[in-house]
């Protein structure tokens, strides 16, 4: 009399259920992806816009603390307002970049 070997049932997930998750991860991941670019776009011009705020602020600030007689305009260097500590080379640098 032989023995009949028991088959143990393992739970496990079918061929069919991986595929249909692998299918909806797709389909999400196919959605999302052009949101993430835009996002980024939106968040560089907003960065970009801050800057420029930033940098005309600061050169108001300087055309208060070093008037010019009346009459007469004032002329910012970049170069000027790094060296004297209203901006900082990293954004001077990234301003030139953003400048037409």
């Amino acid at each position: 009399m032989k023995k009949q070997a028991k088959k143990k049932k393992y739970p496990a997930f079918t061929l069919v259920e991986v595929l249909v998750v692998l299918v909806i991860i797709c389909v999400l991941v196919i959605l999302f992806v052009p949101n993430v670019g835009k996002q980024k776009e939106l968040a560089d011009k907003k960065s970009n816009e801050a800057l420029t705020t930033l940098v005309e602020n600061q050169i108001k600030i300087y055309e208060l603390e070093f008037p010019e007689e009346k009459g007469s305009t004032v002329t910012v260097k970049l170069s000027q307002m790094e060296t004297l500590g209203y901006i900082t080379k990293e954004q001077r640098t990234r301003y030139e970049a953003t400048l037409p």
